[in-house]
């Protein structure tokens, strides 16, 4: 997932990725700052610095932008929560690092995070569908981690594993709203408080 900062293009020679990136990065300010439905293809190719024939050559449709957007989000986070199962396999330090890994992204990519959960209602049909099924495999990653502890006998199992899962799922996804870089807390600060409330729920009493 790539940091963008919004720098119109001003060179006079035609550079397409340069141009891509302008445009992603302008729209991505745009979406968090006005929301997806109060910006026009005009408002995103006037912040890149560039033309509307820029952007359709690019894009077929706004709504493009904001699926590839979402893609490149959900896409880190996958990678980053497959890693910690390459990484991890005790299920209590598996389980605290995939919260590390989706609370990461709140401070490294807090644009991407906002748009991402404030505005993929407006995704549709097969771009919804896509971004969806990347979305269920995420879910599906946690709900596992909580079923291999329960299954090693770590984590108790008189709980129901998805409802846990989509809770700390849930407890995390709300971050973005409150939290703010450079504050008293690092984002890594509050995974492990979060992972410190889940575990103190979720281990059996002297499980290690």
């Amino acid at each position: 997932m790539v940091n963008r900062e919004v720098r119109p293009v001003r060179t006079r020679g035609y550079e397409p990725e340069r141009t891509y990136e302008a445009l992603l990065g302008s729209a991505l300010e745009l979406f968090r700052e006005k929301g997806y439905h109060a910006t026009s293809v005009q408002g995103i190719a006037d912040a890149a610095g560039l033309t509307k024939g820029a952007f359709y050559h690019h894009f077929a449709t706004k709504e493009d932008v904001l699926r590839v957007l979402h893609d490149e989000y959900v896409d880190h986070q996958l990678a980053a929560v497959r890693e910690v199962l390459a990484t991890h396999q005790h299920p209590a330090e598996q389980l605290r690092h995939l919260i590390r890994a989706i609370l990461a992204s709140v401070e490294t990519h807090q644009a991407n995070v906002t748009v991402f959960f404030q505005e993929r209602r407006f995704l549709s049909g097969e771009q919804f569908r896509a971004i969806k099924a990347k979305r269920d495999e995420l879910d599906s990653i946690f709900q596992s981690a909580v079923d291999r502890g329960v299954g090693a006998g770590v984590f108790r199992d008189d709980l129901n594993a998805r409802v846990v899962a989509l809770g700390i799922l849930g407890m995390c996804a709300w971050t973005y709203q409150w939290y703010q870089q450079g504050g008293s807390m690092t984002a890594a600060d509050v995974a492990d408080l979060y992972a410190d409330m889940v575990l103190d729920g979720l281990l059996v009493q002297d499980a290690s």
